[in-house]
């Protein structure tokens, strides 16, 4: 299956790819992606004997986590920072958390937050990819989606048609215009894709947040995120599968100010694309179309 309307640099391409593999990896775990060449042009490339109809049923049955089922510190929070520092220990308050929950729910609180590095006690990195209003509430329950609309989609593209903006999580620039608005002109406001949504998500959970080292300093966040909510990621030329493509989100020549591009094809890339988010308002943020820097 090739996602000819795929674009390499849109900042939802990894994210997105990565919750396809996640869904269908459920049935085929050989599923594989890669940037094929096609004439002048590099296409997205599932590699997969599943055909697009089963893909689709796959993708509108996939669960989700039901973020009204914990017991939160505070009453239908919108994020799961605040509600934390209501309690007189947060860590220990999300670590109850993790334990008790079911493990879809689980898998939400370990890709929002992360307890291998603490900021005054409280799990660091609670915006997701800094791109949503709210971590919780970027996960209220998803309308629907027809199995058929899901597979049009696969084939042709996103169709962004009425309904909740805030579904794009600020990562598909589509649907974002400036001024705090979404849609394709200002008249659009609330359009979103069954599809993205639901892949979006997905692929959030299968990319939790990890600590580590990057030019001397101690870092917390996902894998696709460099500094101060940046966003980095590469078009990768070999077959990769979920566990794959977490290595290569995280290698640190993705991430480098000047990345080397010999470097980084010996390992599988040909290119790296960047983006900043767009503060909207105080609490919204959007990433654009990546620029590339190798």
């Amino acid at each position: 299956m090739q996602l000819d309307w795929m674009r390499a640099d849109a900042p939802y391409m990894p994210i997105a790819t990565m919750g396809l593999l996640a869904i269908v990896s459920e049935l085929e775990p050989t599923v594989t992606a890669t940037w094929a060449i096609d004439g002048a042009a590099r296409r997205l490339r599932i590699e997969s004997a599943l055909d697009v109809e089963v893909i689709a049923t796959a993708i509108a049955e996939a669960p989700l986590p039901d973020v009204s089922v914990p017991r939160w510190p505070t009453a239908r929070p919108q994020a799961l920072g605040p509600s934390l520092r209501t309690t007189p220990h947060p860590l220990d308050t999300y670590r109850e958390l993790v334990a008790a929950a079911a493990p879809l729910e689980a898998r939400l609180l370990r890709a929002i937050a992360t307890d291998q590095v603490l900021d005054v006690g409280v799990p660091s990195r609670t915006r997701l990819l800094r791109g949503a209003k709210s971590d919780l509430s970027a996960f209220k329950t998803l309308k629907r989606a027809p199995v058929e609309l899901l597979a049009r989609e696969l084939r042709d593209g996103p169709a962004f048609l009425p309904g909740d903006s805030g579904a794009a999580l600020g990562l598909v620039p589509e649907i974002q215009t400036f001024g705090g608005t979404t849609g394709r002109e200002p008249s659009g406001v609330g359009a979103a894709s069954a599809l993205l949504s639901r892949l979006l998500r997905h692929g959030i959970l299968a990319l939790p947040p990890s600590s580590g080292s990057r030019r001397g300093r101690r870092i917390v966040g996902g894998l696709l995120v460099t500094e101060e909510g940046e966003l980095s990621w590469p078009r990768w030329t070999i077959s990769c599968g979920v566990k794959e493509l977490r290595v290569l989100f995280s290698l640190a020549s993705v991430h480098e100010p000047a990345p080397d591009a010999r470097a980084l094809r010996e390992r599988g890339v040909d290119a790296v694309f960047r983006s900043r988010p767009q503060q909207l308002s105080t609490t919204v943020a959007v990433f654009r179309w990546g620029r590339r820097v190798a």
